[in-house]
């Protein structure tokens, strides 16, 4: 006899008949606010006692020229949702809609189009105040400004420099390289040059600790080196972050000091968003929700979860994508699944990095971490993606390199069957995108209903 277990699955929910002797283990959620938090006035509240900072309000900046520098496409924060309460304090202090610029912040993503930021700002704020891309090819867009301890040339956009007050609005989530987002990250990687951006994130490149997610700032070498490339703008930063549940709803707001209300930040998500675990299991299930944007924000609930897996064992991850491939780069070409999985075990983790050098020369720096990340997974873990067919196309694990890919729920059980024992353990990770399991865990973590705004497809 068989028995099912459900994760969210784009707009609707996925089930998956389990073989009758898999134990599920239990559902890893986070805690949950049984109160429904109103973004504009959480975020009203944190401004009116920012974090190490003055209130905006109470300050004087009329002909000032200030940057609002917001998350692009690929993240779900509701950013129109609260933007009305940043604007009202900037009113209070003087500052003049064609003082104001707003900079999407996509790092080397692609321009987010006018209907994604008229749905990140909301078509009111759209129209009403300037706004432009950041563009981390185009010399002319950016501007030296010297280099970090660490080595890293930093280029920023140039708008920044020429600014008086700069405003980060986005949010803080789990993050593989660096703990967590949110903070400086709005300013490298999201408004700095491809060197830059390279040079920073390969600081997270480390063979013996590959996953950082959930590590905190003071102890992540690319989040101290971005924040001290950022504070090279010379110029005051202000961060609005919100902490976001497992359905991308805002539920907590931290304003002020870039630094001090960040590490606030991360703190509150150890709390809530942290899976703890009493064992590790022979398979993780997992789902992208609500990072659906494309295959390379879908594929992080791979690495959010992986501590929840035995080494050996398998982590499925059902990913919806309504971008497609996204930024994802592919390979030209890709060895099969077994031998790739063959020569890792072999190599070993300390050998990986120079092997994805090899493949990568030449390349940009971006797609030597991302390979690096994702054999270190491989090398680790069985690795399966549960794709719809009409986002992806046909075979993509096979194509990235690092998986094998299915659409059909039966087939990828099937092939997970024949890879961990007969009464192999199983745990349910339904908010893999916005979650993670951090390394050394030793409680369990809470299991809830799935919340109502999920409607499941049976």
């Amino acid at each position: 006899m068989t028995h099912s277990i459900t994760v969210p699955w784009g707009r609707s929910c996925l089930s998956l008949p389990l073989p009758d002797r898999w134990q599920v283990l239990g559902e890893l959620k986070p805690l949950t606010n049984p109160y429904p938090v109103d973004p504009a006035v959480a975020c009203r509240k944190a401004l009116e006692k920012p974090i190490g900072a003055t209130r905006i309000a109470s300050r004087n900046l009329k002909k000032q020229r200030v940057v609002l520098v917001v998350d692009d496409h690929s993240r779900p924060t509701p950013v129109g949702e609260f933007i009305g309460p940043i604007l009202e304090e900037l009113a209070a202090a003087g500052v003049e809609d064609d003082r104001m610029d707003v900079l999407i912040a996509t790092g080397v993503h692609r321009p987010s189009r006018p209907e994604e930021v008229e749905r990140k700002l909301g078509k009111e704020i759209a129209t009403r105040l300037r706004w432009r891309c950041h563009d981390a090819y185009n010399p002319d867009d950016l501007i030296d400004l010297g280099t970090t301890s660490r080595g890293t040339p930093v280029q920023l956009n140039r708008l920044l420099v020429e600014s008086d007050l700069i405003i980060c609005v986005g949010a803080v989530e789990p993050h593989l390289l660096l703990g967590f987002g949110g903070g400086l990250k709005m300013l490298v990687p999201g408004c700095a040059s491809a060197k830059t951006i390279g040079c920073n994130h390969l600081l997270a490149v480390d063979p013996e600790h590959f996953d950082l997610v959930g590590v905190r700032g003071d102890r992540s070498p690319m989040r101290l080196d971005l924040e001290e490339a950022a504070q090279l703008v010379g110029r005051e930063i202000f961060i609005v972050n919100a902490a976001m549940d497992e359905l991308a709803r805002p539920s907590c707001f931290f304003c002020g000091d870039p630094i001090q209300a960040h590490r606030a930040a991360e703190a509150f998500l150890e709390d809530h968003v942290a899976l703890k675990i009493t064992q590790q299991a022979d398979v993780v299930i997992t789902s992208s929700f609500p990072m659906n944007s494309d295959l390379r924000q879908a594929v992080k609930c791979m690495g959010n979860t992986l501590e929840a897996c035995k080494p050996g064992g398998v982590v499925i991850a059902c990913v919806r994508c309504e971008n497609g491939l996204g930024e994802m780069p592919l390979p030209p070409k890709t060895m099969p699944y077994t031998a790739m999985r063959f020569l890792l075990k072999v190599l070993g983790k300390k050998r990986i990095l120079p092997l994805v050098k090899r493949m990568k020369k030449g390349r940009p720096a971006e797609e030597l971490f991302v390979a690096h990340f994702g054999l270190q997974m491989l090398r680790r873990n069985h690795l399966a993606i549960l794709h719809d067919p009409r986002e992806l196309p046909m075979g993509i694990g096979r194509k990235i390199g690092m998986a094998q890919s299915f659409t059909e729920g039966e087939a990828v059980l099937q092939w997970t069957a024949g890879k961990v024992p007969r009464d192999a353990t199983v745990w349910v990770v339904p908010f893999g995108g916005s979650t993670y399991v951090p390394q050394g865990t030793s409680c369990l973590g809470l299991a809830s209903p799935l919340p109502e705004e999920l409607t499941c497809e049976r």
